[in-house]
């Protein structure tokens, strides 16, 4: 499998006597959403994660295929936490990174137990003599602020030739994004457990040998009242969420103010319902400046990490730095390779992306970050079908209240798992699409799920919600089902997914993706049409046929 991880590029800058002064390794970020301040932060002190080079990433992603493929002899051979992170462990840099920041004088408060991240601390001062640049304080137009450099970063050759970029340098917090939107209550066909379970077969329980879980960011609460709420409702098991990373679960916050809580509620109601039994983690990261790089690091030092996670978040793919992106597909790459699976929503707004909710002007083709990443498997949606009628690609423009995402990416080729149904797409479509989007990258959603009016408990009242965010983790809980039931890890499944016959999945042939979740409508997009297209991916998925993907291998995976 070939997949560009375009890295950064490096540029030396000499003074005006022609000296050498460093080498570049973060380019300075411009954007329309974040100005620049007069605030002196010369004195205070800020924290930088230095990202260490790791060695063996071909034989990394070489591993993830083998165990990941459906014909593999290595199917489901998994590695172990420490054979994960010993293949790409990189001492001799890390050594030499964490010498030079000591000798430097600043503080190291964190090694990764492999070298991969060493995060260290020093007054802004500090840094900007170290890192040859400017700090500033930045403010967003929604008046978030954050202290970042406002000019390139500068390391010396010896050192940069070791990073692979500095988190939290000149890196801007991600844009706020659109959440899932709120539908009408009193929808005449919504979706309810009771119903993704009929429409799309899905049978038994979970399992407490496995995990699954959740991941949220931007002030999202879950509320456990809420939870039982909903169980109750549906003639659901009880169950409560057995682990609470990052502390934010509250039955009043969500009764002061439901929209902190939509999102979060929205995912872990749907994920239990899915895969009741099965233990869930809430996983809030605190951090909403670098949620992704954040979470995606600490899952991966987790030695045994959830084996499900779902992620209802995107961003702009164009506004990320390829440090924090490369950093991402790394540690995917070495979950993958241990069994455990990452879904990421593909957006609600077609291939235009939130920012043109709205507004028209701000129409094109902007990929969706992290479900662009080769590794990792996004979800579109659906509706019809569950809801009624023929199940089609679900779109504001067709009354499904936001428009599945999906397209192509600007930094990532397309893997080799998908690119023979990448040019099946292309060789049966009967107008071309507008110009601009990038014709070889990665394409996404992988596959899809209904996305229209699912009824959702938010401060003790039933709420209709429409999303990717909950087509995710119903997605998401199905492969914990087939772990629970198989008693395996199916892993990194997408390999497996492109290699199935035609008619595993409920081909979505009808609708497009040109809207955004609002009247906003883009001259840009793309068409589903038969098999794979970057709208609805594959099709919508049956458990049963999902599952028989997998029970029926000839090396079927093994237990982790």
């Amino acid at each position: 499998m070939q997949a560009s991880a375009a890295v950064f590029a490096l540029a030396w800058t000499v003074d005006a006597q022609g000296a050498e002064v460093g080498r570049v390794v973060e380019h300075k970020q411009v954007r329309d959403d974040y100005v620049t301040t007069n605030v002196d932060v010369s004195s205070m002190a800020h924290d930088l994660i230095f990202a260490v080079k790791q060695n063996n990433l071909d034989v990394l992603q070489q591993t993830l295929m083998e165990v990941s493929h459906p014909t593999s002899p290595k199917r489901g051979h998994y590695l172990s936490y420490a054979e994960a992170h010993n293949l790409t462990a990189n001492p001799a840099g890390a050594s030499k990174v964490h010498a030079w920041l000591k000798r430097s004088g600043v503080e190291v408060i964190n090694v990764h137990e492999y070298g991969h991240f060493i995060k260290a601390r020093a007054l802004v001062s500090q840094w900007e003599e170290l890192l040859d640049t400017k700090f500033a304080q930045v403010v967003s137009t929604t008046n978030h602020t954050a202290v970042r450099a406002v000019e390139h970063v500068h390391v010396e050759a010896d050192i940069a030739d070791e990073l692979t970029g500095i988190l939290k340098a000149t890196q801007l917090p991600i844009r706020d994004t659109a959440g899932p939107r709120a539908s009408s209550a009193n929808s005449m066909n919504p979706v309810t457990p009771a119903g993704l379970k009929s429409f799309y077969h899905i049978t038994g329980t979970g399992s407490s040998s496995t995990s699954q879980s959740v991941f949220e960011i931007l002030g999202q609460t879950v509320s456990p009242s809420d939870l039982a709420s909903f169980q109750n409702q549906f003639s659901l098991p009880s169950q409560t969420i057995a682990n609470d990373v990052g502390g934010h679960e509250s039955d009043s916050q969500c009764t002061v103010n439901p929209n902190s809580c939509i999102e979060a509620n929205s995912d872990v109601q749907y994920m239990l319902a899915v895969s009741p039994g099965t233990p869930l983690t809430y996983w809030y990261d605190t951090n909403q400046y670098t949620p992704y790089e954040d979470w995606i690091e600490k899952v991966a030092s987790s030695s045994n990490p959830p084996k499900v996670n779902s992620m209802s978040y995107g961003a702009l793919e164009p506004e990320l730095s390829s440090s924090v992106m490369n950093a991402f597909n790394t540690e995917a790459m070495k979950l993958g390779a241990q069994g455990v699976s990452v879904f990421v929503s593909s957006g609600d707004d077609g291939v235009a992306n939130f920012q043109a909710r709205g507004d028209k002007s701000a129409c094109g083709y902007i990929p969706s970050f992290p479900a662009s990443s080769p590794f990792v498997t996004a979800i579109g949606a659906t509706q019809g079908g569950i809801n009624g009628g023929s199940e089609i690609a679900c779109s504001a423009s067709t009354g499904g209240g936001i428009t599945s995402g999906g397209g192509f990416s600007g930094h990532f080729s397309a893997p080799s798992y998908q690119t023979s149904q990448i040019s099946d797409y292309f060789s049966t479509l009967s107008t071309a699409p507008e110009s601009g989007y990038a014709a070889g990258g990665r394409g996404y959603p992988d596959v899809s799920m209904a996305g229209a009016d699912y009824e959702v408990v938010v401060g003790g009242q039933i709420t209709g919600v429409c999303g990717t965010s909950l087509s995710s983790p119903v997605v998401a809980g199905m492969a914990a089902m087939v772990n629970a039931q198989l008693g395996t890890s199916i892993g990194f499944i997408n390999p497996t997914l492109y290699a199935a016959a035609s008619g595993t999945f409920n081909d979505i042939t009808q609708g497009d993706n040109k809207c955004t979740a609002s009247s906003a409508c883009c001259s840009q997009g793309f068409a589903a049409t038969t098999g794979w297209d970057p709208v609805t991916g594959l099709g919508s998925v049956d458990f049963v046929r999902f599952k028989d993907l997998f029970s029926s291998l000839a090396h079927p995976p093994v237990v982790v």
